[in-house]
């Protein structure tokens, strides 16, 4: 009498894999305290580099929203909702970068600008020494 050997199918466990690893990494979603501790933490390095551009007057707003937000960042981590930590990190990251730009592109108008002035002085001698 002959036995059929039942082959054993591995193919389907394949497709347990990916599941698997799903949810390992939703393990690691934006509500887990590890990515807000994180992302907190890049919001406080973003919003030191803004302070050290020598901000103007016009990137204040940017900047206290910044730290208002990285405030609240901290108070959700502390109550444990990592979410709203996570959210708020984002945003203060979002606005320590734009009072960073702010401030690039204000130095850059009174540069151009001193140039300019620069510019039409040596003109103006170089009219004088000409004549």
């Amino acid at each position: 009498m002959k036995y059929k050997t039942t082959k054993r199918k591995w193919i389907p466990s394949l497709f347990f894999i990916p599941i698997v690893m799903l949810l390992i990494v939703g393990c690691a979603t934006p509500g887990s305290r590890s990515i807000a501790t994180m992302k907190i933490s890049e919001s406080e390095k973003a919003l030191s580099i803004a302070r050290e551009t020598n901000a103007s007057p016009s990137t204040f707003v940017d900047l206290t929203m910044a730290e208002n937000e990285l405030a609240q960042a901290n108070q959700a981590l502390a109550a444990n909702d990592y979410l709203k930590a996570t959210r708020l990190a984002e945003k203060a990251t979002v606005d320590s970068d734009c009072a960073r730009i702010e401030a690039k592109a204000a130095q850059a108008k009174k540069d151009e600008e001193s140039m300019r002035q620069n510019n039409q002085k040596m003109k103006q001698h170089s009219g004088i020494m000409s004549q």
